[in-house]
């Protein structure tokens, strides 16, 4: 699902190829898949396209019963000890300020052990964090069970399923996954409120994106492609 690896691919088909025609086609297919992937415009625009947005869901004057926190921000270092958040930590930091608000009063973290160390459970390890800088423990839910999407949704559905008082619900997830998410939490029966973040960012167009390749924005589209192809994925075995 990499471009960077279509782009090897070709390059060795080019070198290996024993047609000097057939071997031209091949490098200038790697030379194209370069250029079109390492374009910071034409990904942002597709990547735009494809976030689900937060506005007029969820306004500065909403309030939520619980908030659900997808996993897979962090990390225990092996050598420290400490915890390490990945980029989509704002997972997390963007719903605190509504929770010290008063905006959200519980927050639901989902996410079992996943690629954590040491069978370490994500949602017991962001929850010690939680309450290291205020958050009340009584309102920490954990849902521990979970290793995908799919299952975040599942088990997450059941625990707020059996408190009644839970009704009013916002998911918040990176804005390039939470289209798969709201599909898999629908299939659930749970209607949640998207609180996207990580969007992308959204300016005034300079002319050197829409001429000059950027190497990051070759990894930047695993994690989009990534994304379809869990939809494809997911819908084939019933998850959405």
């Amino acid at each position: 699902m990499q471009p960077i690896v279509w782009i090897v691919l070709l390059l060795l088909f080019s070198i290996l190829s024993k047609s000097s025609k057939n071997s031209k086609r091949f490098l200038f297919g790697a030379l194209l898949t370069l250029v079109i992937f390492s374009n910071p415009f034409l990904y942002h625009e597709i990547e735009r396209a494809w976030e689900v947005e937060t506005m007029n869901l969820f306004s500065e004057k909403d309030t939520a019963d619980v908030a659900i926190v997808l996993g897979g921000m962090l990390k225990t270092n092996m050598r420290s000890g400490e915890i390490e958040f990945h980029e989509s930590a704002d997972r997390i930091l963007n719903l605190l300020p509504l929770y010290f608000e008063g905006r959200v009063r519980k927050i639901l973290i989902s996410g079992g052990s996943g690629s954590l160390l040491k069978e370490e459970l994500e949602a017991d390890v962001l929850s010690n964090y939680l309450i290291s800088i205020g958050v009340n423990s009584r309102d920490i839910l954990k849902e521990t069970k979970s290793r995908n999407t799919y299952e975040n949704a599942k088990y997450s559905t059941e625990l707020i399923k059996k408190n009644k008082n839970l009704k009013t619900v916002l998911l918040s997830t990176s804005a390039i996954h939470m289209k798969r998410s709201l599909l898999c939490f629908n299939k659930q029966g749970l209607d949640v409120i998207p609180f996207s973040v990580d969007r992308a960012e959204s300016r005034t167009i300079y002319p050197d994106e829409l001429l000059l390749p950027k190497a990051s924005i070759l990894s930047d589209w695993y994690q989009l492609i990534h994304e379809w192809v869990g939809v494809l994925t997911y819908k084939i075995a019933g998850y959405c």
